[in-house]
């Protein structure tokens, strides 16, 4: 037989075997035959997922996948999943039955804290209980549903996958009624769902059948077929014996690469029956584009690009903007301009700052700040809608030629990957943008980074009173109107102040509209961005409140009493005489030539 190679194109994805063949369940059909007796693959330690996350850095690898076995057996997968996103995006795939609220929870917050995304996946046989429960055991479905909807608690929106069983005939074909139902009970805002094939190895060979000789590739299966779709092209995964060469084939002595990732690059002969379920079934163990975030971008990204070719005077809710803002705006922006409050006036704009604008659309408040930050300044949009780029782009020129200079510049990009370098602008504005975004805290994370320390953010958005229903998140339109991916008030600055903001103000707030009884505000807020600095000591320094207050208290929880001197580090002092907190203390000079102490962990 006339064995074909697979060349590896380029190692980028890298999966961990991080509970070998240890599971809390014994499925029917698993095709590693994984269970809680069996050790042929044992539990990788952190040291040398760490050792083998840094090796993967240096081959530019960024994406990493977490699987078993079942990888919340592994008593330490909270720090192993901390560590793998200081390097990138994670999945770990699991089967549900063991993630508690509790456990949920945590992993929420290590998302939260992370600049790379955390995602799930769990598996599933089939949604019909008794189906389910036939192959991973009785009460396996009930316990894998509470794992999922524990995740959906803590903000994730997990992938589901199920088994293809179609070929052969074993259990009843889910109905779309069924997949409704389902879909209801489970109550997620837009469902996930990935459909696998059987791969005829280790118990499912016993339990449907094995592969026959004919199953098997040759080189003409790849006439017309690039061998760069295969996923053993771009990745690899490591276990307790080293690196293989897909997680389907870790069980198989020839499919072993190596002890190094670097001794795995080689190719692979494609001798497993395996690579016939590959071959014709487009089997990958990737995510692929099922993320919700990418369903809720393309939908806004559709929506607006109508709005920028047909403007839509009720999109949203139109901004009411000064005429004396608006003198150098071509009409032809002005009509596809949709906001709920336009930042600008609002930012304190100087001259000779650099102003970053997200989601800038037709680009009228880039347009606004290019005149108010004048010659020697700079104005950078940023937009993923091919459309309203166009547009902007089309009236640079007349703006420019209006106002004696071209300080604007658009470019496409996404409000969660913002296309600059970090610690570049002065100004981050954004008029009802982000409640369009289905990743809220890496926008903010975003922001903080490509902020100068000292730098502000200037957002306008819409929040709502209390969490918008499942309803609302599954209509495309009101998605689109600013509704759907709304967060409450409290929310919204509990996730600016995580990203690291500080002096967060409400400028502005009016009630924008009410749908089906919950009420939606346009908010325009103003943050800081607060770095501490490695000098931070306390040289004798005091603050001293002016009032009109009796006391006020900081970000750092010193409370300040009107007309009594506190001591600060330098941190705070630096923090206190800026905005926005500049002129309302009054800052002594220092008292002690010698410095007394560091700045302990509780100074700011």
């Amino acid at each position: 037989m006339n064995t074909p190679k697979v060349y590896l194109k380029q190692l980028e994805t890298l999966w961990f075997q991080v509970t070998g063949t240890h599971c809390n369940l014994q499925c029917a059909h698993c095709f590693i035959s994984c269970g809680p007796k069996n050790t042929t693959h044992e539990m990788i330690n952190v040291e040398t997922i760490q050792w083998y996350l840094k090796e993967a850095e240096t081959l530019g690898v960024k994406t990493f996948y977490f699987t078993g076995g079942e990888p919340f057996l592994h008593p330490h997968i909270l720090d192993i999943l901390q560590e793998s996103l200081k390097y990138g995006q994670t999945t770990v795939l699991s089967n549900g039955t063991l993630i508690t609220e509790d456990i949920a929870q945590t992993l929420g917050r290590v998302s939260r804290l992370s600049k790379h995304t955390l995602a799930f996946r769990v598996s599933l046989e089939s949604f019909i209980e008794e189906e389910n429960d036939q192959i991973r055991g009785m009460g396996a479905f009930k316990r894998a549903i509470r794992g999922i909807q524990s995740l959906v608690h803590a903000g994730f929106n997990p992938i589901i996958t199920v088994a293809d069983w179609s070929k052969y005939g074993k259990f009843t074909k889910e109905t779309a009624e069924e997949l409704q139902l389902f879909e209801r009970s489970l109550n997620i805002p837009q469902i996930r769902l990935k459909k696998l094939p059987l791969v005829l190895l280790g118990r499912c060979a016993e339990f449907v059948r094995p592969y026959d000789e004919g199953e098997r590739v040759t080189a003409k299966c790849f006439d017309n077929y690039p061998m760069d779709n295969l996923q053993c092209a771009t990745s690899r995964i490591v276990t307790s014996k080293g690196v293989f060469v897909c997680p389907i084939l870790i069980a198989a002595p020839k499919a072993w690469m190596g002890w190094t990732l670097q001794e795995s690059l080689g190719p692979y002969t494609m001798e497993s029956p395996a690579c016939y379920t590959c071959r014709t079934t487009g089997l990958t163990c990737k995510n692929e584009d099922t993320d919700a975030n990418d369903v809720v971008r393309k939908s806004v990204n559709e929506f607006y690009a109508t709005a920028a070719i047909q403007p839509q005077k009720e999109l949203c809710c139109p901004t009411s903007y000064n005429p004396a803002d608006l003198s150098h705006i071509p009409p032809e922006v002005l009509n596809i301009s949709y906001g709920c409050g336009s930042p600008m006036t609002q930012a304190g704009i100087e001259p000779g700052e650099s102003v970053l604008d997200l989601g800038a659309g037709g680009g009228i408040d880039c347009f606004i700040a290019a005149k108010l930050v004048g010659k020697y300044g700079r104005v950078i949009g940023v937009d993923m809608t091919d459309e309203m780029l166009q547009n902007a782009i089309m009236s640079k020129g007349v703006v420019a030629g209006k106002l004696g200079f071209d300080n604007v510049h658009f470019m496409k990009g996404f409000l969660e990957e913002i296309p600059l370098a970090d610690g570049c602008v002065d100004l981050v504005t954004s008029n009802c943008v982000i409640n369009l975004s289905g990743q809220k805290e890496k926008v903010f994370q975003e922001i903080f980074r490509v902020l100068k320390r000292g730098g502000r953010f200037a957002i306008s958005d819409i929040v709502s009173d209390r969490e918008v229903p499942v309803s609302m998140k599954r209509d495309k339109k009101l998605w689109g109107e600013c509704i759907s991916g709304a967060i409450t008030e409290r929310e919204f600055f509990t996730i600016a102040k995580t990203s690291g903001f500080y002096g967060l103000e409400v400028v502005n707030r009016y009630l924008y509209k009410e749908v089906d009884g919950f009420a939606f505000y346009s908010v325009t807020a103003r943050g800081y961005k607060y770095e501490k600095s490695k000098e931070c000591k306390y040289p004798g320094q005091y603050a001293t409140y002016r009032g009109p207050f009796s006391s006020v208290s900081d970000d750092d929880g010193h409370t300040y009493l009107i007309g009594i001197p506190l001591e600060i580090c330098t941190d705070t002092a630096w923090k206190l005489t800026n905005p926005p907190y500049k002129g309302m203390f009054i800052i002594s000079d220092m008292q002690d030539k010698e410095v007394k102490t560091s700045c302990g962990p509780k100074c700011c």
